[in-house]
């Protein structure tokens, strides 16, 4: 865990602390019983990472690879992080829909229409509705894995 100094003054404290929210909401949304258990900073911040998956995963092109959606304005910082190959690498994304034979970015889309629609049925919906196991899972550990990235930034 990074101290909260570090947390607080680290070139990268804006990204780990937006990464950090992202993942504490996606976790809650997992464990959610009732439609009340995720509250309205919980589906800004999935929000959020829908934004985040959709900058990252189908970017515009430009000269810096950097997270574009994340990164501070003034200064610009970057970890030097491709999404796409971070996601190609993870076991879970591999695994996730092979017999299906989707390529890479019908797997992607596939992530991101699941958490929109989840948040769709939260908004329509009196009962819980059940999170996209898989896709969450997924989710998590991408997320994670850019958490362990951002934290070896913020302590070197």
């Amino acid at each position: 865990m990074i101290p909260q100094a570090i947390a607080n003054t680290g070139p990268y404290a804006a990204l780990w602390s937006e990464l950090k929210s992202m993942r504490h909401a996606l976790e809650r949304a997992m464990k959610a019983t009732a439609r009340g258990d995720l509250a309205e900073l919980d589906q800004a911040r999935l929000r959020s990472l829908i934004d985040f998956l959709r900058a990252e995963l189908d970017p515009k092109p430009t000269e810096q690879g950097e997270f574009l959606s994340l990164a501070s304005a003034e200064p610009r910082y970057s970890l030097d992080v491709d999404l796409r190959q971070l996601l190609k690498g993870l076991p879970v994304f591999e695994q996730w829909h092979r017999a299906g034979k989707l390529g890479f970015k019908e797997k992607t889309l596939k992530l991101i229409t699941a958490l929109e629609e989840y948040l769709g049925k939260l908004l329509g919906n009196l009962f819980p509705s059940n999170p996209p196991e898989d896709e969450f899972k997924i989710l998590h550990a991408v997320l994670s894995e850019l958490l362990v990235r951002t934290e070896t930034a913020l302590l070197s």
